[in-house]
């Protein structure tokens, strides 16, 4: 669901583009490696694939390098109900209608409740919805509400809270980048007019109460993968008649309460004993870790202080020599695209030879195998990843491939050369996970083929909040447009929130989306994208997916995909996981089971 946003588990909102210039100091490893190599054979269980819900197992040979570190026995400190979890910053917000980062939707999860839950296995359960029904025409959704969900101060929860909720992200002074789902992508009746300000009574978008028990959702027109976003935060309920902040005393309907919050070190969640199903949860109490550095979360995860942790690249040799560790790493199956945006307005990066020259120019094997050195990882030259409908990873003419001759006849093509050279492109990243080591490197490859580079680093918060200073266009407010930033290249990532090529091509992709900060424009692409949102043939409509996605970026090339997602992660034996292929994990699923 969610940008990384990879992201990557994407923090308080700090708005200041001047820490943008701010460099940082990755950890340095403190192992001494020996001499001799050997190879280790480690076995990954990816849960699910996304069409098939059988398990896979996949096989991964890594060559490694023995670290004498001490041997590492896998404990857990925790009492036996508790788990501690990481975080890489501080949630953006605690509120359902304003989390559209990764962080904030993770513990957003834990807090609320929607109408459905998606399940690691790929089911999708009622949560507070307990069914529903669609129309003969299949523009009309009624969704019965289960009568004992209650908020954690007693109050029952009705149908009229979830509309409060949609109308709380619709609203232009909430600034949701979700609104265009609702506008656009399954145009829901009257919600586009009230999103753009054209009209200021919610109470005629198709979101009704038709009594405290059924929920009601009209839609423009026909939208087949629409149940699938019934689980998504965007349909979460609100209470509008209390005051939303932890200082107040935080009031959620899900199978967790706000315990304690403590900026820059943890969130502490503890059981909501009212909650309706709390026959089924065996967590008591979560535990939120901020720890901004991965170095740091594998040192916390050796001692047995986190239950899950990410770690470094420069640490993948380390944690796949150890056969204990190695045995509770996770690849887990995660649609989503890491990739590069190019700013179409400002600077070089405006002609689009040169962004086909810098698409030409990156080496996306070299960045996974000898960068990150995860070889399990998909390197990604098409944007929609293999296993979703109509996915044309497979195909090469789709995108560029690296090609440094190429990158050098676009660079032609472009009017540069030794009497004309390129001007340095800003690269603007964001300091969490492996970005840093990652964009080195492709600073290095762009440089390699005649392009100097600038690398700017912040922290997530601050790079969001420069980001979306240049283009929010459901924001109340002066927003700049992508042609007074100063950027040229970006660093996000997607995390696909269902299976469908429009989660990516419409949602995120589109010249009219709040998540992409390109400046692209294209009536051709918007065409395409209009004409498959109505087309009934699933193969046309795929196939229109597919010619909006080679608008994108062969012809126009307003992104550079990097390499699909996957969720590589440390889990402890002891701990029993439910990782859904999209959106964040529900703890009310997981157990200590030692």
């Amino acid at each position: 669901m969610r940008q990384t946003w990879i992201g990557l588990l994407a923090t308080l909102l700090v708005i200041s583009l001047i820490a943008l210039g701010c460099a940082v100091r990755q950890p340095q490893a403190v192992e001494k490696t020996v001499e001799k190599a050997v190879t280790v054979v480690v076995t990954v269980v990816q849960t699910r694939t996304v069409v098939e819900t059988r398990p896979v197992l996949q096989t991964v040979v890594v060559t490694a390098t023995p670290m004498p570190t001490p041997a590492y026995l896998s404990t857990i400190n925790a009492p036996a109900a508790t788990l501690i979890y990481p975080l890489n910053g501080d949630p953006l917000t605690l509120s359902p209608q304003e989390a559209t980062d990764s962080t904030s939707a993770l513990v957003v999860q834990q807090l609320y409740e929607g109408l459905y839950h998606l399940r690691g296995d790929g089911s999708i359960v009622p949560a507070a919805a307990t069914g529903h029904e669609v129309s003969a025409d299949g523009k009309v959704y009624t969704i019965t509400l289960r009568a004992e969900a209650r908020w954690s101060d007693g109050q029952p929860v009705t149908a009229q809270h979830f509309v409060d909720g949609v109308c709380t992200a619709l609203d232009p002074t909430t600034g949701n980048d979700y609104y265009y789902l609702l506008t656009d992508v399954v145009a829901v009746t009257g919600a586009q007019a009230f999103a753009s300000g054209n009209m200021a009574d919610c109470g005629k978008v198709g979101v009704k109460a038709v009594d405290d028990r059924t929920l009601q959702i009209s839609l423009d027109r026909p939208a087949s993968f629409f149940p699938k976003l019934l689980t998504m935060q965007i349909f979460f309920p609100a209470r509008r008649e209390s005051t939303q902040t932890p200082t107040a005393g935080l009031i959620s309907n899900g199978p967790y309460t706000l315990a304690e919050i403590v900026p820059g070190q943890r969130l502490i969640l503890q059981a909501n004993p009212i909650y309706w199903n709390a026959a089924q949860r065996r967590l008591q109490r979560i535990e939120f870790w901020i720890v901004p550095g991965l170095a740091d979360q594998l040192a916390h995860y050796r001692r047995g202080d986190l239950a899950v942790a990410e770690f470094p690249a420069d640490q993948t040799s380390a944690v796949m020599a150890d056969p204990a560790l190695s045995r509770e790493l996770r690849v887990l199956v995660r649609p989503g695209l890491s990739y590069i945006g190019l700013n179409t307005q400002a600077g070089p990066t405006q002609n689009v030879a040169l962004r086909k020259a810098i698409a030409s120019a990156i080496d996306r094997k070299k960045l996974i195998e000898e960068t990150l050195k995860q070889p399990w990882h998909v390197a990604a030259q098409a944007a929609v990843p293999p296993d979703i409908p109509g996915s044309q990873a497979a195909d090469p003419s789709v995108g560029y491939p690296y090609n440094p001759d190429a990158a050098r006849q676009f660079l032609a093509e472009a009017g540069y050369g030794p009497q004309n050279p390129v001007p340095p492109v800003e690269i603007w990243i964001n300091q969490e996970g492996n970005n840093e080591a990652i964009f080195k490197a492709v600073a290095a490859m762009l440089e390699a083929s005649g392009i100097p580079t600038r690398l700017n680093i912040s922290k997530w918060a601050v790079y969001r909040a420069a980001l979306d200073a240049c283009n929010k266009p459901n924001h109340a407010g002066a927003v700049r447009s992508p042609a007074e930033c100063d950027y040229n290249l970006y660093r996000m990532g997607w995390v696909m929130d269902y299976a469908d090529p429009s989660a990516l091509l419409d949602m995120v992709f589109s010249p009219r989306s709040a998540f992409q900060y390109t400046g692209w424009q294209s009536a051709k692409y918007e065409e395409l994208l209009a004409q498959a949102l109505v087309e009934k043939d699933e193969a046309k409509r795929l196939a229109l997916y597919q010619a909006a996605e080679k608008v994108l970026l062969n012809e126009e090339v307003a992104i550079v995909p990097l390499q699909y997602y996957d969720r590589t992660v440390l889990v402890k034996e002891g701990v029993e996981f439910d990782y859904p292929s999209f959106g964040p994990p529900n703890f009310l699923y997981w157990a200590r089971v030692r």
